[in-house]
């Protein structure tokens, strides 16, 4: 009784009207991002199974980078509401534009060697080529982080004409591309790169509306103050960065396996599969964590409170119920409609390994789940606690996919994903139990 009255509590405090207009803008631009995000795949798979494949392994360089920013952004979004209630949220978020500023600076200044040294190594891809791909990532995932910004100011409804207004720049774009008979791999990446430089112009803009003005504190505080505050998000955030390694090694390794036993073909087909999963999947489970996100934290922002923490503890329990839900609804979809699917966002060239869809979209749904459980460690300041299982499955993804991808052919990716998404959510929750058992003693 005392379980149920606890998740009547949560439910009940979630459907006031703010709450209810968060959910609302929540959903309507993260179903509007769904929607624009598949007619973009759309668009792109005009340009072939083989040029796809190439521009999906472009974007595992923009994965492995945005795992690498939003290894700091767990930081930043961890101790906000901490340096809000203390006043200090201004000193805050000017710390955040110092590590941006001295990432981008680096991450050019490596582009442009790469793109320099590349064009001898990979004989195939001029300069200008390497370099706009590399522009491309860089302000793709900078772009990325202030949507993240703007869900933990809980600005639903700005984050929501924002991402929304980028996807359809991009879609204007492609259609005066089709309209010249342009369409080709390096003007998707070009106008990509200025749809995502022109809105992270906008971003930044909209965003200091929000942060509060200067208060009256001396250069040396402020730099005693920021110090803190960088020792602490790189403590937090440390572990997370050798979970950016492992996780790409699992979620984006095995398109340069299958690159390397079969063909950059499968890549885009493989490609093209995960589109749909992400739109079925990732998404909603991202949209569900985003919103409830912000909320569990700044209930653990004082663990003394332990019927604020009870709170964040119940919410996490339900957002992982929903994921599940979602991958079985999902699973079930793929499972009776895969090739019209398919056939949605691209063309009969990507159909001829629809049956794997299901597989892939409750593989990768078991992951999800598992990994909404590490909210509770995040909340907690114990995400160490997590490195041995996110090790553990980007070693063992590594292995599978190696094994199964030269046995089985694409079919092997599938069952990788299933098998490593089983180990995932079962060793995630074990870890759980350990983290609420320690918790428990230190409060009781």
């Amino acid at each position: 009784m005392k379980k149920l009255s606890g998740f009547y509590s949560v439910i009940k405090n979630s459907t006031n009207p703010k709450s209810i207009k968060e959910i609302i803008w929540v959903v309507l631009g993260q179903g509007i991002n769904v929607i624009l995000s598949l007619i973009i795949v759309k668009f792109i798979s005009q340009i072939g199974p083989s040029d796809y494949g190439i521009y999906a392994l472009i974007l595992t360089i923009s994965a492995l980078l945005g795992l690498v920013f939003g290894s700091f952004q767990q930081g930043f979004i961890r101790y906000y509401y901490d340096y809000k209630n203390e006043g200090n949220e201004k000193t805050f978020i000017d710390l955040f534009y110092k590590f941006l500023s001295i990432s981008v600076i680096i991450l050019l200044l490596f582009v442009f060697l790469f793109s320099f040294f590349g064009k001898y190594i990979l004989s195939n891809y001029s300069f200008l080529f390497l370099f706009t791909a590399g522009l491309m990532v860089i302000t793709t995932k900078v772009s990325e982080l202030f949507n993240s910004w703007f869900n933990i100011l809980r600005q639903r409804r700005i984050n929501a004409f924002l991402i929304s207004g980028e996807k359809g720049l991009i879609i204007l774009f492609f259609l005066l591309l089709l309209y010249e008979k342009s369409l080709s791999l390096e003007n998707v990446i070009i106008f990509i790169f200025i749809s995502t430089l022109l809105f992270i112009i906008i971003k930044i803009s909209t965003f200091k509306i929000f942060i509060p003005k200067e208060k009256n504190i001396n250069e040396p505080k402020i730099h005693s103050l920021q110090k803190n505050m960088r020792n602490r998000v790189w403590i937090y955030a440390a572990p997370f960065l050798i979970w950016a390694g492992a996780g790409w090694l699992q979620l984006s390794g095995e398109k340069w396996i299958i690159n390397g036993l079969l063909t950059v073909k499968d890549v885009g087909i493989y490609a093209i599969m995960m589109s749909i999963v992400n739109a079925l999947v990732v998404i909603p489970s991202n949209i569900i964590n985003e919103f409830a996100t912000p909320i569990i934290f700044q209930n653990y922002s004082d663990l003394k409170n332990l019927e604020n923490v009870n709170k964040g503890h119940q919410y996490i329990k339900i957002i992982m119920l929903l994921v599940f839900v979602i991958t079985i609804i999902s699973t079930v979809i793929t499972y009776y409609f895969g090739t019209g699917l398919i056939l949605i966002i691209s063309s009969k060239e990507f159909v001829n390994y629809w049956y794997l869809l299901p597989l892939l979209t409750f593989g990768t749904g078991l992951f999800y789940t598992g990994q909404t459980q590490t909210v509770l460690g995040m909340a907690l300041d114990r995400p160490r606690k997590y490195l041995p299982p996110k090790l553990l499955i980007g070693f063992l993804a590594v292995i599978f996919n190696l094994i199964f991808i030269k046995t089985f052919g694409l079919n092997g990716v599938a069952y990788t994903i299933l098998l490593v998404g089983f180990i995932y959510i079962i060793h995630i929750t074990v870890v759980n139990r350990n983290i609420e058992d320690s918790f428990n003693k230190q409060v009781n």
